[in-house]
């Protein structure tokens, strides 16, 4: 058999953009849960989402925020992984290992800064909570330890920050006992104190009646024989313990069918349950007299999530492949019906779309999550165009509420590139989802402009032809500059930065000259924004010469760009590579 190692990270990134929930969609954490953050984040190599319910629906991503790879690791059978202990846990910790050893190691992969970078989650009164995490070594007052909260901006805090006397927050335990107001419908917001901070796990034990067993849901394996996916269910009963007498191990029951388990209608549990399909299983103990235990129940959510297909762009072909078996590919271009195939050859440029369909015999099929990219078949700049941003601005209420000043927040609606006062253009492409940002102080405007493009990822792709030249003006928002006493700002195009000394007098106008080959506005990978008001392209002047910007001595070592801009070693494929801005051919 072949264990299917699945993420739960692309489907969020795909699906909870479009459709972000809220503290109402968290379901009431009743029960004792092991949160992994390696599950949501992919080990830290992916993104977060704001609104993305993760971890069976216990935990919401409240703000979105960062991942990180380089934070250390908590391995729950090692104490020594997380020596040092906040808040009493250091009396809990022989316990939380025998019991909790088997989650093994895990990165410290999800930051949360400060109210910046906010989960939320749903305890009921009495439940310990226990959160394993590294602190960036701060010490004392300084340290960074977790920060609990009734509101998403962390003002109402429910544990004390850390005082003079605490030890150096490297990679700890921390232990929160949830207050005696909470019901299990009213969220508990976490953030940090003093800012970064990374965690691996948050296990609560919830504050549950007599007998109540533990359950958990194993990854998706895949049955070579039976030619089949399955989870299985995992089912740990407790012993009857009442008023601190141990009564003995309790008898638990289940059904597959959605009913409530009793010693009537369920089946006695013995060992791991295969599940061949979403469900739900539930669970309820018996005490050692045959009696029920009341409210000792649970419940496990089997829900299949698969990755998405491989997706490669080599010029105008795009071809898919999936890692599963018993799987179908689909494509779908710029938004249209999903059609089933292996490959597709664009005719003009798109945005390509690919998922896969898995079937599992007469259970039904699952849908992976997507991914995609654009395809660039472009036409060369033959005259000038003039790239300007349309939409209005308003109120963004969300951000407002959240925001922790107080501040009134602001967002575009509507916003799109026109080009020429037109909204397409077969010269150019954007990238999809391009993000736009509303800018409402009038000493940062352009000409009262309230909406800009916000280069926060890749952008605009255009094509210069080989022998060609062009002039490139690009005006950014007077509040885009880096530095704030010479107003030197800059843009990224294919990775080489434009700007600093070549601007004009108040730093938000770029002037520089590119020859053939082709290029994208790419994302400023410092720190700040860089908000676009217009992008104007023009044919070099053949009447004289102007703008003239020298081209670099030819650099065999300067990195090599595929035509979608992406970085590579070494160009082994077919196709059309870049170097030094200019274009050569692998045959």
């Amino acid at each position: 058999m072949k264990k299917v190692f699945t993420t739960l990270l692309a489907l969020f990134g795909f699906t909870m953009a479009m459709n972000a929930e809220t503290v109402d969609d968290i379901k009431p954490m009743q029960h004792s849960y092991v949160c992994v953050f390696d599950n949501y984040t992919g080990n830290g190599v992916g993104s977060r989402t704001k609104g993305a319910i993760f971890a069976g629906g216990y935990f919401l991503d409240v703000t979105g925020g960062s991942v990180a790879t380089n934070k250390g690791s908590v391995d729950l059978s090692d104490p020594s992984t997380f020596a040092v202990t906040y808040g009493g846990a250091e009396a809990d910790t022989a316990r939380l290992v025998a019991k909790y050893g088997k989650y093994g190691k895990h990165v410290n992969s999800l930051r949360l800064k400060n109210a910046q970078d906010v989960i939320a989650f749903k305890p009921t009164a009495g439940s310990v909570v226990y959160v394993f995490g590294q602190g960036n070594n701060k010490t004392g007052a300084s340290a960074r330890i977790p920060k609990f909260a009734t509101d998403a901006k962390l003002e109402n805090p429910l544990n004390e920050a850390p005082t003079d006397d605490y030890p150096s927050s490297s990679i700890y335990v921390y232990k929160f006992v949830v207050p005696a107001e909470f019901d299990g419908n009213t969220p508990i917001y976490i953030g940090s104190y003093n800012g970064d901070s990374f965690f691996s796990y948050i296990i609560v034990e919830a504050n549950e009646p007599a007998g109540t067993p533990m359950v958990e849901v194993n990854s998706t394996v895949y049955d070579e024989a039976e030619k089949l996916y399955y989870q299985e269910v995992v089912c740990t009963p407790s012993n009857y313990v009442l008023d601190g007498f141990d009564m003995g191990a309790t008898t638990v029951y289940y059904t597959t069918d959605g009913t409530d388990p009793t010693d009537e209608n369920g089946e006695v549990y013995f060992e791991p349950i295969k599940c061949y399909k979403n469900m739900v299983v539930k669970f309820q103990a018996y005490d050692p007299f045959g009696m029920i235990c009341e409210g000792a129940n649970n419940e496990a959510t089997v829900e299949f999530t698969f990755n998405a297909p491989a997706l490669t762009v080599d010029g105008a072909n795009a071809t898919i492949s999936t890692e599963y078996q018993n799987a179908t590919n689909y494509y779908s271009i710029d938004g249209a019906e999903g059609v089933a195939g292996d490959s597709y050859t664009a005719t003009t440029s798109c945005n390509i779309e690919v998922y896969t369909v898995i079937s599992n015999g007469e259970y039904g099929s699952w849908t992976s999550a997507s991914a995609s990219a654009p395809i660039y078949v472009l036409d060369p700049i033959k005259e000038k165009k003039v790239i300007t941003v349309s939409g209005t601005t308003a109120v963004d209420e969300e951000a407002t509420a959240n925001d922790p000043n107080g501040n009134t927040q602001y967002m575009a609606v509507d916003a799109k590139l026109q080009y020429n006062g037109k909204d397409e253009d077969p010269c150019f492409y954007l990238v999809p989802n391009a993000k736009f940002s509303a800018i409402m102080d009038p000493a940062a405007q352009v000409d009262g402009q309230q909406v800009y493009l916000q280069m926060d990822k890749d952008n605009l792709t255009f094509m210069v032809a080989e022998g060609d030249s062009v002039d490139v003006t690009v005006t950014v928002s007077k509040n885009s500059h880096k530095n704030a006493d010479d107003l030197k700002t800059y843009v990224n195009v294919n990775g080489t930065t434009y700007g600093y000394d070549d601007i004009t007098v108040g730093g938000n106008v770029i002037k520089f000259g590119l020859t053939g080959g082709i290029y994208t506005f790419k994302k400023y990978s410092g720190t700040g924004n860089i908000h676009v008001a217009s992008i104007e392209i023009a044919p070099a002047d053949p009447s004289g010469i102007q703008n003239v910007v020298a081209a670099p001595a030819f650099d065999a070592n300067a990195p090599i760009y595929d035509v979608v801009g992406r970085q590579v070693s070494v160009p082994v494929k077919k196709g059309i590579y870049i170097q030094n801005g200019r274009k050569f051919i692998v045959k």
